[in-house]
C-alpha cells in the first residue's frame, strides 16, 4: 500500500501542539532509577533480583542492574579490550546492542553488536569493523567471553552512522539495524554512487533479518526480499536507511518501529512493512526529496503520494529553520518504545521517543509521543509535564523497557562516552 504524504499530515507535524485531533496525554515526571554509567544506550529485561536488567554501556561493558536500579552491578560482558578506541568528545561507535535468544532459558545464547578495530583483511582506509557475535551464558548468569562466535562482520568506512540495534521479532528471527557508513550525504569514500542506502549489494544502510538457528553461521529466512535472487544481499530486509538510532517491537501489534536520524532537515519514524521495502535514503529525507550534492535544498511540499517502490515514514518532524519561523523539534531522533505500563494508563499504546539535542537539553521540549491516528500516519505530540529532571542537562541517548511495559530514559550529560555521569530515569506520573 502507498502511504500518502498529504497536506493535513504536514499541518499536524508542524503545528501538532494545537491540533484538534490531539490525544489527551497525561503529564509525566522523571524519577532517577540508576546512575554511575558512562553512556548507557540500551537496556533490556534479564533474569531477576540483582540481574533484573542488562544495560549496554557504549564504553564497552554490558552490566547487570538490579530490579530497584541503583548503581551498575558486576559486568555481564566486558568488551573494553575488544572495541575500537572511542573519542571522548563524541562518538557513535562502541558496544551498541544486545538481544537474548527467544529460547534463552533453554540454550543460554545472547547476541551482541560492537565496534572492533579494523580487521586485518578490512578494506583499506576504512575506520573500523563492526561485529555481530553470539555468546553463551554461564551458570552464574554472565556471558562467557571465550564462547564468542562471530556471525557477521561489516567494515565501516567512517566512525559514525553505525546503527547497532538488535532484537528478535515474533517470527523468531534476529533483526539488526545498520547505518549508511557515516560522513554526510551518503556520499564519501566507502559510499557507492547513489548512496549505500540504495546499494543492494552492500549491508550498510539496511535493516537485516537472519535466522540464527540454522546455517553456518546463519540462514536466510523465507520472505527476505532478495532471497534466492541476485538482485541484492539476501540478509537485507529493508533498505534506504540512514542512521537507525532506536529500534523496537510493539509487543501487542508486532510492528517493527525504527527511528532514523536525518541529516539537515527532517527526522523520521518508520514502521517496517511486512516483507520490508525501500525507505528512501538518500533519495528522500523524511517525506522530502534529497539531493546528495545540494543537501540544504529549500523544500516546497505539496500533497503527493510516495513514489512507486518507496515506503513513506509514519511520522516526520523538522529541524529548526526548515520552515522559517515554524518550530523545529530537534536534530537527532532517539527512538523509544510503545508504552504498555500501568503507571500511566493514558499512554497505553503510545510510542514514546525523544530528540537527543532538544528534548531535555535546556529544558526545551521534554518527551515526544507518536499517536497512531491510523496505521500509516501518526500524530506527533509533546507529552505534558516536566521538560527534564532538576539539575544539570542530560542528553537522551537511548530507551529501555521492563517486562511490565514501563519505559525508561537513558542519558549522559555530555556529548561523548566519557566520565561516569550516565544515568537511567523512569517515566512516572507527574505529582
Amino acid at each position: 500500500m502507498t502511504r500518502l504524504l498529504t497536506l493535513p499530515f504536514l499541518i499536524v507535524v508542524l503545528g501538532f501542539a494545537a491540533t484538534a485531533s490531539a490525544k489527551d496525554l497525561p503529564a509525566v515526571a522523571y524519577k532517577k532509577f540508576a546512575s554511575g554509567f558512562v553512556s548507557p544506550v540500551a537496556m533490556i529485561p534479564y533474569q531477576g533480583g540483582a540481574q533484573a536488567f542488562l544495560v549496554v554501556d557504549q564504553a564497552g561493558v554490558i552490566a547487570f542492574l538490579g530490579k530497584d536500579g541503583g548503581k551498575p552491578g558486576k559486568p555481564f560482558l566486558d568488551l573494553r579490550k575488544k572495541i575500537v578506541t572511542l573519542k571522548p568528545a563524541f562518538d557513535e561507535r562502541g558496544t551498541l546492542g544486545v538481544a537474548l535468544h527467544p529460547k534463552f532459558a533453554e540454550n543460554k545464547k545472547v547476541y551482541v553488536y560492537y565496534s572492533s578495530p579494523l580487521a586485518k583483511d578490512g578494506k583499506e582506509g576504512y575506520d573500523h569493523t563492526a561485529r555481530l557475535a553470539e555468546f553463551k551464558v554461564k551458570e552464574d548468569g554472565t556471558a562467557d567471553p571465550k564462547s564468542e562466535r562471530v556471525l557477521l562482520t561489516v567494515d565501516q568506512p567512517q566512525w559514525n552512522h553505525d546503527g547497532g540495534n538488535l532484537l528478535f521479532g515474533p517470527d523468531g528471527y534476529l533483526y539488526l539495524g545498520l547505518g549508511d557508513g557515516g560522513s554526510a550525504n551518503d556520499l564519501a569514500p566507502g559510499h557507492e554512487k547513489g548512496g549505500n542506502g540504495q546499494a543492494l549489494h552492500r549491508l550498510l544502510g539496511k535493516i537485516l533479518r537472519i535466522d540464527v538457528n540454522f546455517g553456518e553461521p546463519y540462514a536466510i529466512p523465507d520472505g527476505n526480499p532478495f532471497k534466492g535472487t541476485k538482485k541484492g544481499r539476501e540478509e537485507i530486509y529493508a533498505w534506504g536507511i540512514r542512521n537507525p538510532w532506536g529500534m523496537t517491537l510493539d509487543r501487542k501489534t508486532g510492528d517493527l518501529i525504527v527511528a532514523d536520524v536525518g541529516q539537515g532537515r527532517f527526522e523520521e519514524i518508520n514502521v517496517i512493512a511486512k516483507g520490508g521495502g525501500n525507505y528512501g535514503w538518500p533519495r528522500y529525507e523524511g517525506y522530502a526529496t534529497f539531493d546528495q550534492k545540494n543537501p540544504a535544498e529549500v523544500v516546497k511540499l505539496k500533497p503527493a503520494a510516495a513514489p512507486t517502490g518507496f515506503k513513506a515514514p509514519v511520522l516526520v518532524y523538522p529541524h529548526p529553520g526548515v520552515y522559517g519561523k515554524a518550530p523545529g523539534y530537534g536534530i537527532s531522533v532517539t527512538g523509544g518504545h510503545v508504552y504498555y505500563g500501568k503507571a500511566l494508563p493514558g499512554l497505553q499504546g503510545v510510542y514514546l521517543f525523544a530528540d537527543w539535542a532538544m528534548s531535555w537539553a535546556g529544558n526545551k521540549y521534554g518527551l515526544y509521543a507518536g499517536v497512531r491516528d491510523d496505521p500509516e500516519r501518526w500524530t506527533m505530540q509533546i507529552v505534558p509535564g516536566d521538560k527534564s529532571p532538576a539539575g544539570p542537562d542530560q542528553l537522551i541517548v537511548g530507551f529501555g523497557q521492563d517486562r511490565d511495559g514501563e519505559v525508561y530514559l537513558l542519558t549522559n550529560p555530555g556529548r561523548g562516552p566519557t566520565g561516569k555521569n550516565g544515568a537511567i530515569w523512569k517515566i512516572v506520573p507527574a505529582k
